[in-house]
């Protein structure tokens, strides 16, 4: 493999990673309202549903 093939290689393993990044984060901030209440909702469940089995013993 010459060196330029491997600069371009490299070159575009960068841009991968870094496209993966930015989605990733812009996934986690647009979305961070509703995967808040979605977590919020289901620790009140887990916690109702812990209160409601220790109350049958």
């Amino acid at each position: 493999m010459n060196e330029r093939a491997k600069a371009n290689a490299i070159r575009a393993g960068i841009v991968v990673i870094g496209s993966l990044a930015f989605g990733y984060l812009s996934f986690q901030i647009g979305f961070k309202p509703f995967l808040e209440k979605a977590q919020e909702f289901d620790s009140l469940q887990q916690s109702s549903h812990s209160s409601s089995k220790s109350q049958e013993e």
